[in-house]
């Protein structure tokens, strides 16, 4: 009932966890191990942390676990550690192959309710719905991405590092308790790329950090601009000062030369005719046709050094400005750049709807950021299981004629694809299909379908 490719997939499952068990305390690696099981078989809409202790069949030892929880939160950053050595071990060969190593960082918030959830505050909410709240109670995250191109289905986006952003109010409650200082997100990404920027070096390779346009500050781009071989692509506002670059002074005299030249308005550049080139460029996982004008200009953002800025201009009038602290990068490759940041808002809907992150129902903040860490290795873990494995074996929609066959498979399929080959190993240790009526055995077929 198990096809040698999904036993591949849960042996290399297996394996990983087991590695990543490796770097916890004896004890505490007693709990990971069956906990992470549970977190994969856990079935319903609110996957909180009970359901995984009873699908990982420990109920007995609840107490011991939600103990052991707080060591897995104060060893977070150990697992990402070693999710990340694992990912770029078993890929190494498709990272060599690219041109540059892209890391995507930016935030999220989980929403949570109850005042005694702690570090738990009020951020902005970037889903209102139709309430149009501005604002959420919950937790913020600042999560990091490694993007890598699949040979066949594009862009996969691996969380490797998630760090609780915590306001100062929140601090003062938590400083005596846990020690943690006030940081703002802008401080968290800075440290984040600092730690994992060192982790690409024996791939030697250009490492390109792509950001939304909240990060688009000098607190970001300048302690950027100082690392080796780095750079950043990020989203200008509109109305962001861009100068020209200074000439050479005919005669170096006294003083320090011009850092900046005459300033240039965006807004008049977008308004005339001339400049303009249409390139073609894949986004999302398409083709498209882009309208763009491209310049190298300083910015006060950067102190001056030169940045390239791209303008994409839609059909409808509206247009976006783009920047890169790399001057040799092309229009397209910067557009390219920019729309591989999609991919982690597509990973923080995977996280929410597929792994229920945030809804684990835990109140002490290590166990919160246990919770979180052990949704993003199961993301991970998930995404590298299934990485050889074909479409074909992934999922078949024979039985959805109104879906798109050309689709590739979610990260959701890829989680049913393991957690069925999980159940059926257990059923073939618990039964002996020989002398199962192939009615009965049809059935329980059926049966592991709608249950993965």
């Amino acid at each position: 009932m198990i096809s040698p490719g999904q036993q591949a997939s849960v042996s290399l499952f297996q394996s990983i966890a087991e590695q990543l068990a490796a770097r916890l305390k004896p004890k505490t690696k007693t709990y990971f191990l069956p906990l992470i099981f549970g977190v994969l078989l856990a079935i319903g809409i609110r996957r909180t942390v009970t359901q995984w202790i009873q699908a990982a069949q420990i109920s007995d030892d609840y107490r011991q676990l939600f103990y052991h929880m707080s060591n897995i939160g104060k060893d977070h950053q150990k697992l990402s550690d070693e999710i990340l050595k694992i990912i770029t071990t078993r890929l190494a060969a498709i990272i060599a192959t690219a041109v540059t190593i892209r890391l995507v960082l930016d935030d999220s918030p989980t929403k949570r309710y109850g005042r005694k959830i702690e570090g738990a505050g009020y951020h902005y909410n970037p889903t209102p719905g139709r309430t149009n709240a501005t604002k959420c109670f919950g937790h913020s995250w600042v999560v990091a991405a490694l993007v890598i191109t699949h040979p066949f289905f594009g862009e996969v986006s691996f969380p490797i590092a998630a760090e609780l952003y915590l306001r100062q109010k929140e601090i003062d409650k938590l400083e005596a308790k846990y020690g943690r200082v006030f940081k703002k997100k802008t401080a968290i990404v800075v440290e984040i790329v600092k730690r994992l920027v060192p982790k690409f070096k024996e791939f030697g390779k250009p490492i390109e950090i792509i950001v939304d346009g909240g990060y688009a500050k000098d607190t970001v781009l300048l302690p950027l601009g100082k690392l080796d071989n780095v750079f950043t692509t990020t989203r200008l506002r509109r109305d962001a000062v861009v100068f020209e670059i200074p000439p050479p002074p005919p005669k170096r005299g006294r003083g320090r030369p011009r850092l900046y030249g005459d300033r240039m308005a965006m807004k008049p550049m977008v308004e005339s005719d001339e400049g303009w080139e249409k390139i073609e460029c894949r986004l999302y996982g398409q083709v498209v046709e882009k309208r763009v004008k491209s310049f190298v200009g300083a910015s006060k953002l950067t102190r001056g050094k030169p940045v390239r800025v791209v303008i994409i201009k839609e059909d409808d009038g509206t247009w976006v400005p783009l920047m890169c602290t790399d001057i040799s990068r092309s229009a397209k490759e910067i557009l390219e750049s920019y729309g591989v940041r999609f991919g982690i808002e597509e990973m923080f809907k995977d996280l929410k709807e597929v792994w229920g992150w945030g809804k684990q129902e835990v109140r002490l903040l290590e166990r919160n950021e246990a919770a979180t860490a052990m949704n993003m290795l199961l993301y991970s873990m998930t995404e590298l299981a299934t990485w050889d494995r074909t479409q074909e074996e992934l999922v078949d929609r024979s039985d959805s004629p109104w879906d798109d066959a050309d689709r590739r498979p979610s990260h959701a399929d890829r989680r049913n694809f393991l957690r069925q080959g999980i159940l059926v190993n257990e059923l073939n240790v618990a039964m002996d299909w020989n002398f199962i009526p192939q009615k009965i055995i049809a059935l329980l077929k059926r049966m592991m379908r709608l249950a993965a």
